[in-house]
């Protein structure tokens, strides 16, 4: 999927060289950019909250790639719980009628997506780090 990025980043940037980090920025920019048509009350709370909410789980995200083994895990189930709360915000945002439908529709696939890449990378890091399997 495409990002609404006019061009695609420089081959320099090394964070849009993780997947995962590079589909949750384009995310952002497109929930960043509905959010300043949210009515001025749910801009600054819903909308407020689902900014945090997605800014925090691409930290944990880029944390994640640079975490020694046995941290990696725990930075992922945070930034799993974080995506699916993210989710859950965004729903409530299409049914007060802050979001528009079409744009829902956009993200749809995109969280999809990232949910997808997400739930691989915890897959794979718990099958790599024996200490994790007692933890869930």
């Amino acid at each position: 999927m495409n990002c609404p990025v006019t061009r695609p980043p420089p081959a320099t940037d090394k964070l849009s060289a993780i997947p995962i980090i590079h589909e949750l920025g384009c995310l952002y920019l497109i929930l960043h950019n509905a959010i300043r048509d949210f009515q001025k009350l749910e801009r600054f709370t819903l909308g407020t909250m689902i900014e945090k909410i997605l800014l925090e789980c691409i930290k944990n995200c880029f944390i994640s790639t640079m975490a020694p083994p046995e941290q990696k895990f725990d930075e992922l189930i945070h930034a799993s719980a974080l995506f699916d709360t993210l989710k859950l915000y965004i729903r409530i945002a299409v049914n007060v009628h802050c979001l528009e439908q079409k744009t829902y529709i956009k993200l749809i696939p995109r969280l999809g997506e990232i949910g997808r890449m997400l739930g691989g990378w915890l897959q794979k890091t718990k099958s790599l780090n024996p200490n994790t399997s007692s933890k869930s």
